[in-house]
């Protein structure tokens, strides 16, 4: 169930604001993996940090492969043609990226 609690929590992240802006606070702690953790478990999404960073894991991998196929989601094709870059689901995705949450909400540098 942790998984799905993992893609419940990001799937909310995407349409709730007060939610993304949450994230982002979270994003800025030190540790912020378990930040980001704690941040979902209350709002009763049970995950653990190691059960966040597989899922974060493997949404990179499956975007690099749609990258490398010349394939996009209906939702990298709006950020393309909007001139910013949405790793979605932190959001769609993290490392070096600079991630566009709603709302103009932009955090960058993400450690993990």
């Amino acid at each position: 169930m942790s998984i799905q609690a993992v893609e419940a929590f990001l799937e909310q992240v995407q349409t709730d604001e007060e939610l993304q802006k949450d994230l982002a606070s979270a994003l800025e702690a030190e540790n912020d993996r378990q930040a980001v953790t704690d941040l979902a478990n209350s709002k009763n999404y049970e995950f653990t940090p190691d059960e966040l960073w597989a899922e974060i894991q493997k949404r990179q991998e499956e975007a690099m492969q749609r990258q490398e196929a010349g394939e996009l989601t209906d939702e990298e094709l709006e950020a393309v043609a909007g001139g910013e870059l949405v790793v979605a689901t932190i959001v769609g995705t993290v490392a070096a990226f600079t991630v566009s949450v709603g709302g103009g909400i932009a955090i960058s540098k993400i450690k993990w």
